[in-house]
């Protein structure tokens, strides 16, 4: 019985909305905006930290961390292993399986058929491929003897890089390249896909290349690995926390120079290691916005079943009086909803289909795209949130209006004066769900207009030199062609001899800082002053670069002397600091002379004292992205001096460096536009000292610092039309709840009218119902966004680029959009209002 009189509802509903084919479109139109935007971020969040991975192992792999408890922020723990570290706590756990250490996203030179090629490769143990349960499509996977110092070097490659670089014959597994400058063999190819942990093409024995090293090796490259594991059946990921917590605590007492903090393990699902806290708070606020967003949609059509159950009184009370029970009448109504919000997920979910490709697409080929297990699509749990929102929709936005529509006194409606008045309480829910709309909207813009703030900041930043002039490529000495230090700075050497003999440059340098974007920063203490405890010591930036440097790129030595090609630390350690490093320490006394050393391992590794010898103009050394642990002071040592530990007798050993020259130009336009040409040259250059040293992330600075921009500008943009959307959903609910309300009152207004009333007092009145409402809503939508800012604000902190949660300027623009979007939506009805007709709206039906 009950399925024959849902299918009678779903009949009735389907005729109803063919006859009201205008509510029917735009409810359509509105709840299908609201589904595709929830549905398409859900698919983000699903596809970032709830899908998980697709191993075979996925439910049993595990992240294993090392921390100091004191030491966290929403970029995630202050950890750290090291290899050493890593064995021991493999040989004595009974926690997993396996466990494996990786070295991810790092750079790997190879040559094949004489032609030099940087590959974004991994450094992996050799149960790493078994724990993720996954084996080589061709040829072998990694056995124990593979993975030992001084092994013959193999590696396995991906599926891509097998059909792009070697055609896909099956004639590649035994094939002979150069790795990092020794010779390698291919053993495997890796199934089409995968390019794990991030969007890597190949993988290499880990000790094979790193060794490992002593704790405190200053030249331990690879000495700090990521490690994963394989839980054993029946054991918890606490139980393995246990565990390795007390295996840390041992390392911390028998090694207190390195290990001494780190004291605590972290074991969680691989997937929680891999997604930072500060980017799960990201999507679960985007998330939220598109809730919002769903919430807006389902209050508008929420107001449209009002004014439809209105218009429907007389309906409504003929089916009553013919015997239709109130449930009956409910049920018809909520049938309906259910149609139009099945349409609207219909076509939400086709706009998700689009958005997620389009976020597919943008978030994988940028410069710096996002790792390749994270894919976005509309998959069976995506579905099943659609049918959830869907249904959520259809009983928010129906059951209200069928509710309190089923309620009305059937022989009022019957009535032939009967105008269908809505009653004081619909009068009272239509405007309190506009109000709500409002709220929502303001905390939806405010957000919106803060990324959006934050990712203008990022664009303008003033980096102290002109970006645009400078083109910058990275390179890295493996040991295969550079055993030593002193044959890698005798490459340096003659490459910065070779740049600036060519007539093309007008200066050459080198760094350490990665793409010209960031370097590094580390604890300080000034001669002088005393410090109860680590955390006393202040954070800096730091930078080694070769003379030439600031020269280069045309920052000003405000006080003393650039470095010379004989400063090194075995003759005396010193330092430049910049302008803001200077007044922070000294104040309005000189900085030249004074000296200072960096300190490392939590106040347990001294630097050599540095004295100071210059003080050069502030270049930024920030990247484009906050980093809260740090301000904007900084110092720089000589390119081959170490920065923490004991000054060296020899050269520190520099594998990767950022090359800098200063073409000739008449602007920075004519560079950017030639940097194709210039890129060419400058590798030229290179092959001069080296035929087989390939440069990599080739391109002017700004160009190279603006690569890391490019998902924020998907986030930011993605706000902004969140913001967007909301903004003119609300205009649109005002809108029709003030039209509506207007329609209803016109026999009042004509009343009003033929007792003397004029078209201003009319206005007014109109005006100032829209106007309650948006004081209503608009205050106490900025009150909860400020109490939300106040409470959670060192988390959005994190979000935002140099601009507080509470910035003044975005809350006054937020008031003054909303207020005249509110004034233009409800001018409109409120001049109808004016424009009644006494006679007309007093003559009796």
């Amino acid at each position: 019985m009950l399925i024959q009189t849902f299918f009678q509802d779903l009949r009735i509903g389907l005729r109803v909305l063919i006859k009201e084919k205008s509510f029917c479109t735009l409810a359509v139109t509105v709840l299908a905006v609201g589904i595709g935007a929830v549905t398409s971020m859900f698919s983000v969040v699903n596809g970032t930290m709830l899908r998980g991975f697709s191993f075979p192992n996925a439910d049993r792999l595990a992240g294993v961390q090392v921390v100091d408890p004191t030491q966290s922020n929403p970029f995630g723990f202050n950890s750290q292993i090291f290899s050493l570290d890593y064995e021991a706590m493999r040989e004595q756990q009974t926690s997993f399986e396996m466990m494996a250490a990786f070295i991810n996203g790092a750079t790997v030179n190879v040559t094949a058929d004489g032609t030099p090629k940087r590959y974004t490769g991994a450094y992996v143990s050799a149960d790493f491929f078994r724990i993720l349960g996954v084996r080589p499509v061709i040829g072998r996977d990694f056995a124990p003897r593979d993975d030992q110092p001084g092994a013959e070097k193999i590696t396995l490659i991906s599926y891509q890089l097998w059909q792009r670089d070697f055609g896909g014959s099956p004639e590649v597994i035994g094939r002979s390249i150069r790795i990092n400058g020794k010779p390698a063999t291919i053993v495997g190819v890796m199934p089409q896909g995968f390019a794990f942990p991030v969007n890597e093409e190949l993988w290499i024995p880990l000790y094979a290349e790193y060794p490992p090293t002593p704790r405190n090796s200053p030249n331990a490259q690879g000495n700090q690995p990521g490690v994963l594991a394989l839980l054993k059946p029946g054991v918890s990921f606490d139980q393995a926390q246990a565990e390795f917590s007390g295996l840390a605590k041992q390392l911390a007492a028998a090694f207190p120079d390195t290990n001494k903090k780190f004291d605590t393990a972290v074991i969680q699902p691989l997937i929680k290691t891999f997604t930072p806290p500060n980017i799960k708070g990201l999507l679960w606020t985007m998330l939220g916005f598109c809730v919002g967003l769903l919430l807006i949609a389902c209050v508008n059509v929420m107001n449209m079943q009002f004014a439809r159950a209105t218009l429907r009184a007389k309906e409504l009370a003929i089916r009553s009086s013919l015997g239709a029970t109130r449930i009956r009448l409910i049920r018809q109504m909520l049938t309906e909803s259910l149609l139009v919000a099945a349409l609207g997920a219909t076509v939400g979910i086709g706009l998700a289909s689009w958005a997620t490709g389009y976020l597919n697409a943008a978030t994988h080929s940028g410069e710096n795209p996002i790792p390749a297990y994270i894919v976005f699509n509309i998959d069976v749990p995506v579905l099943v949130f659609v049918v959830s929102a869907t249904m959520l929709a259809a009983l928010v936005s129906g059951f209200v209006p069928a509710w309190m529509s089923s309620r009305a006194s059937a022989v009022d409606a019957l009535k032939e004066s009967g105008r269908g008045n809505t009653s004081r309480a619909v009068t009272v829910i239509t405007r309190s769900l506009v109000v709500m709309q409002i709220l929502v909207s303001s905390l939806l813009l405010v957000g919106a207009l803060l990324q959006l703030k934050s990712i203008l900041r990022q664009n303008q930043i003033a980096w102290g030199y002109d970006n645009g002039a400078i083109l910058s490529a990275r390179l890295a000495l493996m040991e295969g062609d550079y055993p030593t230090p002193e044959a890698r700075k005798l490459f340096f050497d003659r490459l910065l001899r070779e740049l600036r003999a060519n007539p093309e440059y007008e200066g050459a340098a080198l760094t350490n800082r990665f793409r010209m974007t960031f370097s590094g920063f580390g604890r300080i203490e000034i001669d002088g002053r005393a410090y109860a405890k680590d955390e006393d010591r202040p954070n800096t930036n730091f930078e080694q670069v070769s003379e030439g440097y600031f020269e280069t790129l045309k920052a000003r030595i405000i006080e003393g002397r650039d470095f010379a090609l004989d400063d090194t630390d075995a003759k005396q350690p010193i330092a430049i600091v910049n302008a803001a490093f200077a007044h922070k320490h000294f104040g309005n006394e000189s900085a030249l002379g004074r000296r200072f050393r960096t300190v490392g391992n939590n106040g347990q590794l001294f630097g050599p004292w540095r004295t100071i010898v210059g003080v050069v103009s502030n270049v930024r050394m920030l990247g484009p992205f906050n980093n809260p642990q740090v301000d904007d002071t900084g110092f720089y040592v000589p390119y081959f001096s170490s920065v923490f530990g004991p000054a060296l007798p020899g050269p520190v050993q520099q594998q990767f460096a950022t090359v800098i020259v200063r073409p000739r130009a008449n602007n920075a336009a004519d560079i950017e536009r030639r940097a194709a040409v210039l890129a060419t040259t400058l590798q030229r250059e290179v092959n001069k000292v080296d035929a087989n040293l390939p440069l990599y992330f080739v391109g002017t600075a700004r160009v190279n610092q603006e690569s890391f921009l490019g998902v924020n500008r998907i986030i930011a943009s993605m706000f902004t039309l969140f913001g967007g959307i909301a903004v003119l959903l609300s205009s649109v609910g005002l809108y029709g709840v003030m039209s509506f309300s207007v329609n209803q009152r016109m026999q009042e207004f004509g009343i009003r009218m033929a007792l003397g009333a004029d078209t201003q007092r009319i206005l007014q009145m109109v005006l100032r119902q829209g106007g309650v409402q948006l004081l209503i809503g608009l205050g106490a939508g900025l009150a909860l966004t400020a109490t939300v800012a106040v409470l959670a604000r060192d988390g959005i902190a994190t979000q935002l680029f140099e601009i507080s949660p509470l910035d003044p300027l975005t809350y006054t623009t937020v008031a003054l959009l909303l207020t005249a979007v509110a004034f233009v939506a409800t001018l409109v009805p409120a001049q109808r209002a004016t424009r009644v007709d006494p006679m007309t709206a007093l003559r009796a039906e």
